[in-house]
This record gives C-alpha cells, structure tokens and sequence, in this order.
C-alpha cells in the first residue's frame, strides 16, 4: 500500500503489518499514525508550548466577506470577534459555561441559539484532535485509505468525549490532517459536513493552517482564508469569560 510504504520510511514499522480487522491492531495502527502526524506539524513539545493565539482573516459566503478576529487559548478558550460595517458581534465560550454572544451594545449578552452554540462548542478544542488525544478523551480506530481530492489519504476514525464521532484524513505525502468530517441535524435531516484544511504555515513551530473550507453534502458553506497568526499573545483570564458570574454552565 502507497500510505504504508511511505510512512514506514520514518520508522513506523507496525505500519507494514496487514490489517486483520482486529479492534487492538486498528487501535494501534491509529495510534502510530496520529504519533507521526503530530510529528509532521511540529512535535509534541512545540504544540505544548503553542498555549493560544490570535489569527485574523476574512471568511467568504457566497458573495459575501465577513472579516473576523479570533482568539484561541487551550483548553477550549475561543473568542471570535467579526467585524462588520455598521455593527460587531462577539462570540466566546470559556470551556465551562455556555456560549455568549454580544451583536448589540445597547442590549446585555445573550446565549447562541441551540445548532449555533453546540457547533461553537464542537469547534472549541484548542489542540487538533491527535495531539494528546488519549489525555483529551478521544479514542481513535483505523478505517482505510481513500482519496481526498485526488490525493491518498488514510482515514482514521474518531470518538470524542465518547458521543461525538468523526473522520479525519491524513495526507500520505505530508502526513497532515486535510480534511475532517461529522455527522450533523439540519432541518430534520442528516447532513455530512466536511472541513478541508490547506495552506499551512509554522506558527511558534507548529504548522497550522491558513485556508479552510466548510462544505454540508459536497456543497460549499464559507471559505476562511487566515492572513495572520500571533502565537501565545497576552490575555486577560478573564478574556472569555461571560460577562456575568450568574451565566449558566454548558
């Protein structure tokens, strides 16, 4: 297999083994090739000392583009602020209470609607999904090799916080994480979203990436294309925080 023999020049030597269809060797081989794309990105040490950052951008729908500012922060800190014309909105979710919003200054905060503020929460884990993955919760399957966009991928299969489930793909040539994709409701039925990651830039050592795409059954949702990245920036520990101590817990 292409995938094997490539991933086994780097030392990986489990990976030459056929598949048995055994739950441990599945396992194992999920486990060896999450270790050689976390390796691929940047190494264990420097994504442990990648703690947050701030990335700015524009993200596109349709015809329509929406620049933005998010901020970042492990575990699950995340603040997007977008910028708009005549008004700003904030979002921020602090990993312990629910999702907040501010569209209007006039009017106190408010929490998301039901879709939004679970999607704000799914999206909120700081570290990609094999990083650490096993400390995280996350238990990981092998499911094959595949093409993404005419590229060899291995695919691997993954459970988070044991409900969530999703398919990451792992580019053969560059061993990263390209594309990820969940099951998710929408308007009664069950829509595939898929996320494309491309462009990848070093960021305090570990590479991350510049363009992503969103698409819900092969159809385009919005680009994000990121222009900057700031890694570990000063932020106050209250930076995500709801603005009131009374703020339900998620």
């Amino acid at each position: 297999m292409k995938c094997f023999s490539r991933l086994a020049r780097i030392g990986i030597a489990t990976l030459a083994l056929a598949i048995s269809g055994a739950q441990r060797l599945a396992a194992d081989l999920a486990d060896d090739i999450a270790q050689v794309s976390v390796e691929a990105t940047g190494g264990t040490q420097a994504h442990s000392a990648l703690n947050s950052f701030r990335a700015q951008g524009v993200t596109r729908v349709g015809e329509t583009e929406v620049e933005f500012i998010l901020y970042a922060a492990r575990p699950r800190g995340v603040r997007i602020e977008t910028l708009g014309e005549k008004t700003s909105l904030v979002r921020a979710y602090d990993g312990v209470h629910a999702p907040w919003k501010i569209d209007n200054p006039a009017r106190p905060p408010r929490r998301l609607g039901r879709q939004e503020e679970r999607d704000f929460i799914l999206e909120a884990d700081f570290d990609q999904p094999l990083f650490d993955y096993k400390a995280r919760k996350i238990s990981l399957d092998y499911g094959g090799e595949c093409l993404v966009e005419g590229r060899p991928c291995l695919k691997l299969l993954a459970t988070v916080h044991f409900t969530d489930v999703m398919t990451l793909y792992i580019d053969c040539a560059s061993h990263l994480l390209v594309r990820r994709d969940r099951e998710e409701q929408r308007e009664g039925k069950t829509v595939v979203l898929e996320t494309h990651y491309s462009d990848f830039k070093k960021i305090a050592g570990v590479r991350l990436p510049r363009r992503i795409r969103t698409l819900a059954d092969g159809r385009l949702l919005h680009e994000t294309q990121i222009k900057d990245y700031e890694a570990n920036p000063d932020l106050p520990a209250d930076f995500f925080s709801p603005p009131n101590s009374a703020w339900p817990l998620d």
